[in-house]
């Protein structure tokens, strides 16, 4: 009787120590834990492809401008990119990085966290053009782009006490012996070698760090002219400080209407380029999409075309695959381009 009772008892004490292990199983069929899949790591730092852009934004967004604080550029990137923050239902912060012609901000763009969460304006020249001047480390294929929001208009002012009353007073002037004109940096300086071309007129370019030097020099009589844009001279030609030659853009100026194009003179010259935002390439493209349908919600906003307005900017938009093709067209056109030759 004792052995019968010791081996019952032994019995029961395994079935007891075996009950955890079978329900540790999770249901398992065979009792045993199912193999671990060794062939993937265990976590991932990048968001999955589908869901990325669940719940996207969360966090504040910071836009990157490309481009000084109380500029043309600046003024109006902030007010756009308010209006992509109410049509999102988040927040924008913006942080200025101006420098090397406009590739310092698209630099840093280009090295942010593809995450959605840094933005960027990326203007034309410095995407398609500045890569052929500096050793920059991007390339159109380092983006994904949003949208263009704005073209930059410009035009051949003059001091108002200036002698050159028109445009063909400064070409047969120029014919005569060189005469420098002012900009911040290209295209501008392509367009006035092609007006040249076409003449026989001879432009120096004066490359200037800011519009504000450029229109004090203009307004001080240092340089006889300047190629410049509509945002940061209107207010003088409206105000009758200077005058407006010719417009450079491929429209008239709202602030002097009677003034004509180039092209409207007969000139195969024209100076026009555009405003854009960007992320970085890897950013997913679920993110992407919600960026761009805020970006073309935004460009609506009667904040944002009071802002272009007042700040004598051309609103005009694109959507991401346009305003890429526009900069892949621009980057193959400059490839071929001689910029020592034109200053």
């Amino acid at each position: 009787v004792m052995k019968t009772r010791t081996k019952l008892l032994s019995l029961l004490l395994c079935a007891a120590m075996l009950l955890p292990l079978f329900a540790c199983s999770g249901g398992q069929s065979a009792g045993t834990p199912a193999p671990k899949d060794t062939s993937a790591p265990a976590a991932s730092s990048a968001p999955a492809a589908s869901g990325a852009a669940e719940g996207y934004p969360d966090s504040v967004i910071t836009m990157i401008v490309n481009y000084s604080a109380g500029g043309g550029t600046d003024l109006s990137a902030r007010a756009f990119g308010d209006a992509i923050a109410k049509a999102l239902g988040g927040n924008i912060t913006v942080t200025n990085l101006p420098g090397g012609t406009g590739s310092l901000g698209v630099t840093e763009l280009a090295n942010s966290k593809a995450d959605g969460y840094t933005i960027g304006v990326a203007t034309l020249a410095p995407l398609a053009l500045v890569p052929y001047q500096l050793d920059v480390t991007y390339t159109p294929d380092s983006f994904q782009y949003l949208c263009a929001f704005g073209q930059y208009g410009y035009g051949i002012v003059v001091a108002k006490d200036s002698p050159y009353q028109t445009l063909d007073d400064l070409i047969e002037a120029a014919k005569e012996s060189p005469i420098s004109f002012g900009a911040t940096g290209y295209p501008q300086p392509l367009t006035m070698k092609d007006l040249g071309a076409e003449t026989g007129a001879q432009f120096s370019f004066v490359q200037y760090p800011s519009t504000t030097d450029c229109v004090a020099d203009v307004l001080g009589g240092f340089v006889p002219c300047a190629l410049g844009d509509m945002a940061s001279f209107a207010a003088y030609v409206k105000s009758g400080d200077m005058r407006l030659l010719a417009s450079a853009h491929s429209q008239r100026w709202d602030v002097a209407p009677e003034v004509e194009t180039l092209q409207e003179m007969g000139y195969d010259a024209v100076c026009d380029s555009y405003m854009g935002l960007c992320v970085p390439a890897d950013t997913p493209d679920e993110i992407v999409e919600v960026l761009r349908d805020a970006c073309a919600t935004a460009f609506e906003d009667a904040a944002f075309q009071e802002i272009m307005t007042n700040t004598n900017q051309a609103p005009a938009y694109m959507t991401g695959d346009e305003y890429e093709a526009l900069v892949r067209e621009y980057y193959e056109l400059y490839s071929t381009v001689d910029f020592e030759s034109a200053g």
